[in-house]
Parts: structure tokens; sequence; C-alpha cells
């Protein structure tokens, strides 16, 4: 019995764009500006290599805000916190667009922020003064007087 090797084309498969995590670190100056069509915003600051800034869903923007207001106001956070009108959750068709944020306080006192966008994630790292900076932004720019 003889083996006969035939030549067949290797199939291959397109990859999709790999996972990727930007790393900010700790950032100052931050900002916080709305979309044109209002049903984005921008977040950004200046990290270790520099300027830097996401697009955030509205949604991913309140939840931000929300979880600052938790961590840099305990005392107040219920009653600041209800009174709040947030938008539906939803992911966004956008890739690039932060969808998704989770805010914790480190042991040495930093506030980090890790935004998901896509299948792509983002770190920050902000003092306390800065997220205080960051959450007057945010009130201002999501719930005007």
């Amino acid at each position: 019995m003889e083996l006969v090797m035939t030549e067949r084309p290797i199939r291959t498969t397109k990859l999709t764009k790999p996972f990727s995590q930007r790393r900010y670190g700790v950032s100052s100056e931050m900002f916080v500006l709305n979309k044109t069509q209002g049903d984005t915003v921008v977040v950004g600051g200046i990290g270790v290599e520099g300027r830097w800034f996401r697009v955030l869903t509205k949604r991913a923007a309140q939840l931000l805000w929300f979880n600052l207001t938790g961590l840099l106001f305990p005392e107040k956070a219920p009653q600041v916190t209800g009174l709040a009108v947030t938008a539906p959750i939803r992911g966004s068709d956008k890739p690039s667009v932060t969808y998704h944020l989770e805010v914790t306080r480190t042991a040495d006192n930093y506030i980090e922020v890790i935004g998901w966008a896509g299948k792509d994630t983002w770190w920050a790292r902000l003092p306390e003064h800065e997220a205080r900076h960051l959450w007057t932004r945010l009130d201002l720019l999501l719930y005007p007087v």
C-alpha cells in the first residue's frame, strides 16, 4: 500500500483585531466635552505619554459620574444619585466608543477608571483632586441646572 500526498490549499481565516489595552497612567487636566449629536461625550486629560481622549456613550459618561459620586461623596451619594436621570444601557455599534466603565479607589488613594470600547480597554489613574474636577465637569454637562 502506497500513500500518495496531494497538495491542498491551506485554508486561512481572517483574524479579527486582537484585544488591546491602552494605559494612560496618572492623568491630569481632565476635561469633558459634549459631542454635537448629544449622544456621546468626550473625556480626556494629560497622561504619561501626553494628551489623550476617549469618546463615551452618554450612558458610560453617566456611569462614570455615578461611580465617582459614590467614591468621592459617599455620605451624599444616595441622595444625589437618586435624583439623576440615566440613559438606557446599550452597547455601541462603533468599536472606538466606550460603552462601559469601572471605577475603583486604589489602596494608595488614586481613582482608577477602566473603560471598554469594542474589544479594547483603556485605563487611567486619577489623583483625588483630578477625580473631583472630572466629577464637577461631568455633573455640569450631564445634569445642568
